[in-house]
């Protein structure tokens, strides 16, 4: 018995155990590696534990189902638990350390629970049909990571996955979930827990997180669907979200961030109607983000020091929002392409940088009656306004305001029918070209309005228009202006 026993445990362990490993190899060098996600195999092959394998078969549209509840205590052992029909009910209970639990149903209208209450668990639930429910609670304290894991994978519509982990070194991964109107909640609590999110394929889905602790991770892989909600909510140091790929229509993304080391990066953001909200509260954190799309609506908000947001748009209708306070911020809206945009940046400290640079590099973008507002308060500041290059930018409205010192503003602006509106508040502050060369602002219909207040300033520009107007206004002592018309 000795001997079977062991065949049956290492079957399990290779069920659970192969796909881990393969995941873990895929994640990033600084999350887990594969030893804090395998199960201890040789504990398993020595069969120290017991072994439970259970199979359920209900008929098609069954009303009752079947009922299992199994439960185990002690360390190294493991369940299989397989379910196909409908209305059945299973309820698994470990409690001990290196246990694993599998647990799978095919049909509609089926419940899993598994509760692991111990140290290096296992759990792993399958869903293959609709309005299934899986309860997932894991409590351990890990150390630095090696504790519990566990994952699931969905394939159906209206289903519904709680998972709750308790005194961290948890690591989660949402596999695969393909359907409809789906719902997975996970909460880990504590210090050294990831959750990893591979592959969500559907619409109308909504995925919640929340992680206490530091050394948390969420990664998306792909989220392709449209009307999808992702909700995550970190707290603690060292947190990290990333976005590969999120493709579709009227989906929402809500980023919230609060301690140490956070950062946020997506590669493409693909679609349109599409709402993002990031907020970061802490030090050295950093949002990245390609959005290509139409009437999408970005919010990024940072408070802490050292910030850094870039924002690469390509469409028409969006609206970019970026508030950093506090010092050394850097917002960079790079490659800003379309028309009848609305970006709003707003920086407070000191040593603050915006970029701003519309069809750059690109003779078949442009960027036309966009809506751009720029306010920086603090000292020894920096705006680069960059409005095309080689296509005219044309009926733009651009509205800079910079209040303090030593601040410093390069403008480059080629179009018709540009409004541009710029305030200066401070001393020693100056308005000039890239590089330190002259402004230089280009196209017909051009209204510029300069006004600095404070001394010694700087205003150093051409400006080359046909029935455009010009009005520069400066109060205090030691400032220059130079404007050459052509």
């Amino acid at each position: 018995m000795k001997l079977n026993k062991s065949i049956i445990a290492c079957a399990v362990v290779m069920a659970l155990g192969a796909q881990q490993s393969a995941f873990a190899a895929n994640a990033d060098k600084d999350v887990k590696t594969d030893s804090a996600v395998e199960i201890n195999k040789d504990m398993m092959a020595d069969a120290i534990g017991n072994v439970i394998i259970l199979s359920q078969k209900s008929s098609t549209g069954s009303v009752y189902g079947n009922d299992v509840e199994l439960s185990q205590d002690g360390d190294t052992n493991g369940i299989n638990a397989s379910i196909d029909g409908e209305s059945n009910d299973s309820f698994i209970s470990q409690t001990g350390a290196d246990n694993i639990a599998i647990s799978a149903s095919t049909g509609n209208s089926n419940s899993q629970s598994i509760t692991q209450d111990g140290d290096g668990n296992q759990a792993q639930t399958t869903l293959n049909g609709n309005e299934n429910t899986v309860v997932v609670s894991q409590e351990g304290d890990g150390f630095l990571g090696f504790g519990n894991v566990a994952v699931n994978a969905i394939t159906g519509d209206s289903n519904t996955v709680e998972m709750t982990l308790k005194d961290g070194g948890h690591y989660s991964l949402n596999k695969n979930m393909i359907g409809s109107e789906n719902s997975i909640n996970t909460i880990q609590a504590g210090e050294w827990n990831e959750i990893h999110l591979d592959n969500i394929i559907g619409d109308n889905n909504e995925i919640k997180i929340e992680q206490d602790g530091y050394w948390n991770v969420t990664t998306v892989t792909t989220i392709e669907g449209n009307d999808n909600e992702l909700d995550v909510e970190q707290e603690g140091d060292r947190n990290k979200i990333t976005v590969a790929e999120f493709t579709g229509h009227e989906n929402e993304i809500k980023i919230d961030q609060e301690g140490d080391y956070n950062e946020v990066i997506s590669n493409v953001f693909l679609g349109d109607n599409n709402e993002l909200i990031i907020t970061q509260n802490g030090d050295t954190n950093v949002s990245t983000f390609d959005v290509i799309g139409n009437e999408n609506d970005f919010t990024v908000s940072q408070n802490g020091n050292e910030n850094t947001s870039y924002v690469g748009a390509l469409g028409m209708d969006n609206e970019f929002s970026v508030t950093q306070t506090g010092d050394l911020h850097k917002s960079h809206v790079v490659n800003f392409n379309g028309d009848e945009n609305d970006v709003d940046i707003v920086q407070t400290g000191v040593e603050n940088t915006i970029v701003l640079q519309a069809s750059v590099d690109n003779n078949t973008l442009t960027a036309d009656e966009n809506n751009i507002d720029i306010t920086q308060t603090g000292n020894l500041n920096d705006a680069v306004v960059n409005m095309s290059t080689i296509l005219d930018s044309n009926f733009n409205t651009l509205n800079i305001t910079q209040a303090g010192d030593l601040n410093a503003l390069d403008l480059l602006v080629e179009g018709s029918n540009n409004t541009i509106d710029i305030m200066q508040d401070g001393n020693e502050n100056m308005i000039t070209g890239g590089s330190g060369t002259a402004m230089l602002i280009g196209g017909a219909g051009i209204e510029l309005s300069i006004y600095q207040k404070g001394n010694g300033n700087l205003v150093d520009g051409s400006l080359i228009s046909f029935g455009g107007s010009v009005a520069i206004s400066q109060v205090g002592d030691w400032n220059s202006a130079t404007i050459t018309q052509q």
